[in-house]
Parts: structure tokens; C-alpha cells; sequence
């Protein structure tokens, strides 16, 4: 897997994704510290970002991707045992 940082400034942080816009929607949609986005400035000529906003964006990413990796843990969990019935 590929991400570039974009930008990055002390309450800024725009990280690019190449190829892979599920991760940017997962990412940014449990950014709760921080406003945060899942963006791409053109379907076919840009690649799928994040950009957040707030105190210190890159805790607040690495707190998202902590989050997400608990309830797809939770979830798998579920899932494993509703899919034995």
C-alpha cells in the first residue's frame, strides 16, 4: 500500500490514498476529534484523500484507525459466530 502526505501543517493534514477510496470513507468517517473528509477532486484524473482539521490530525488518524480495527474485530467476532448456524 501507497499514501503520500499531501500536506501537512500543525492543524492540518491531507494524506493522499492512490487507489483505494474505501479506506479514505472508513478512515474519515470515524474521525471524531477533528473535522474530517474523504475527498477526490476528479472521479478520474486525482486520487481519493483525507483531509482533517483540527488539534493534532495525526492523532486523531491514528485513533480512527484504531477505532475501525475495534469494530471490524467486533464485527468479524459477530460474524464468524452467526455464520456457523
Amino acid at each position: 500500500m501507497t499514501i503520500k502526505v499531501v500536506k501537512k501543517e500543525s492543524e492540518l493534514l491531507e494524506i493522499e490514498f492512490p487507489g483505494d477510496e474505501t479506506l479514505t470513507h472508513l478512515i474519515a468517517g470515524f474521525c471524531k476529534d477533528a473535522d474530517a473528509a474523504a475527498v477526490r477532486d476528479h472521479p478520474f484524473l486525482s486520487e481519493p484523500k483525507i483531509v482533517v482539521y483540527g488539534k493534532n490530525p495525526q492523532k486523531t488518524i491514528l485513533k480512527s484507525i484504531d477505532e475501525a480495527l475495534s469494530v471490524l474485530e467486533e464485527f468479524k467476532a459477530h460474524f464468524e459466530r452467526v455464520s456457523k448456524e
